[in-house]
């Protein structure tokens, strides 16, 4: 069940924290104008662009960069190599190795694996309109997580276009490639998705064409 990891690092993250305190290595850098508020674990060579607001608590792996304006809301742990574009918001995710987020995404109480690329404005729902718990596949069943909020697992070197939204619950599969502004309603085995467009021609009132 993979929303359990979402709990889980919220334990690690705590445990961390309450032996070590705020840190942040000497080869970062920090812009003047990011914000970084409780506890926050910033890597080696990171970047905190300007405007940034960090909400422990909050690990920073490595190599990372946080885009200028991105808000970051823990408990989440950003792994090494990831990179969060401008004007992006995450909350209680886990997000793992070299990560790419454009800007303007939002993300929240997700898990994004390993090498995955989310392009600009993607959007991941986590709470459902009628206000129900959320179910989710584990074990090839669709089980209820009995949370009230949930994002969506998405996996391994999966590519998401432009604008895409992923319901709530809702897996993407390793290696799967969504075309821009998809709506993800259903999971689906791994491949490559696009709309279908069709485009009409309108009577040109000038020619009378």
């Amino acid at each position: 069940m993979w929303w359990k990891t979402l709990d889980q690092q919220a334990g690690e993250l705590t445990r961390h924290f309450k032996s070590s305190p705020r840190f942040i290595h000497p080869t970062a850098d920090v812009a003047p104008t990011a914000t970084l508020m409780g506890d926050v674990y910033v890597g080696a060579r990171a970047k905190i662009c300007h405007g940034a607001y960090i909400q422990g608590p909050v690990w920073i792996g490595d190599d990372c960069l946080v885009g200028n304006l991105a808000m970051i809301r823990g408990p989440l742990r950003l792994g090494d190599g990831s990179r969060i574009g401008f004007a992006t918001e995450i909350k209680n995710a886990v997000i793992e190795e070299n990560v790419s987020i454009g800007p303007q995404c939002f993300i929240a109480d997700s898990k994004i694996e390993a090498g995955a690329y989310l392009g600009a404005q993607v959007r991941t729902s986590n709470h459902r309109l009628d206000r129900q718990t959320i179910r989710a596949m584990a074990d090839g069943e669709l089980v209820d997580t009995g949370l009230e909020k949930l994002g969506a697992l998405i996996g391994a070197r999966a590519s998401l276009g432009i604008q895409v939204i992923v319901l709530p619950g809702r897996t993407i599969a390793p290696d799967t490639l969504f075309e821009p502004r998809i709506t993800v309603a259903k999971n689906l085995p791994s491949g490559r998705y696009r709309l279908m467009q069709q485009t009409v021609a309108l009577h040109d009132q000038t020619t009378g064409h």
